[in-house]
């Protein structure tokens, strides 16, 4: 075979590799992530939002559940278990008093900080603690 063939054959292929690969790559970045595959994506999804509105909800002792439970519900309504588990992410561990069921210490207290699969056991009934993990049976 000719050189001067070679080298535009060779360019040729190696172009037309490069292209796959570059869509191979987009259709990965659109669909590989098993968040995106967990339905439609929001744009407007924000993890650190809703573990904001979620640890306001619970910082304060409230002993009458009702509002506090009413905003934990609507905050994780729509949510999937794979949006769930970036709440989770976001939300961290935070200091949170057991005995209380606050975020304040006595000074004989040691703080100790927990995640929120230990704060919403806390601040929610058995009954709606359940309700919640049968949603995210693998984070909670």
């Amino acid at each position: 075979m000719d050189s001067s063939k070679i080298v535009p054959i060779s360019v040729g292929i190696a172009g037309l590799g490069i292209l796959l690969f570059s869509i191979a790559q987009a259709k990965k970045d659109k669909n590989g992530n098993v968040y995106l595959n967990q339905g439609t994506v929001e744009n407007n999804f924000n993890a650190k939002e809703i573990a904001t509105v979620l640890y306001d909800a619970m910082k304060e002792a409230n002993f009458t559940n009702t509002e506090k439970r009413k905003t934990i519900f609507t905050t994780l309504t729509g949510v999937s278990p794979a949006q769930f588990s970036w709440v989770i992410k976001a939300f961290g561990s935070r200091y949170y008093n057991t005995l209380t069921g606050n975020t304040y210490f006595a000074l004989w207290q040691t703080p100790v900080r927990h995640p929120l699969k230990v704060w919403l056991k806390e601040e929610l009934s058995d009954s709606d603690y359940k309700l919640l993990k049968s949603n995210y049976s693998k984070y909670l």
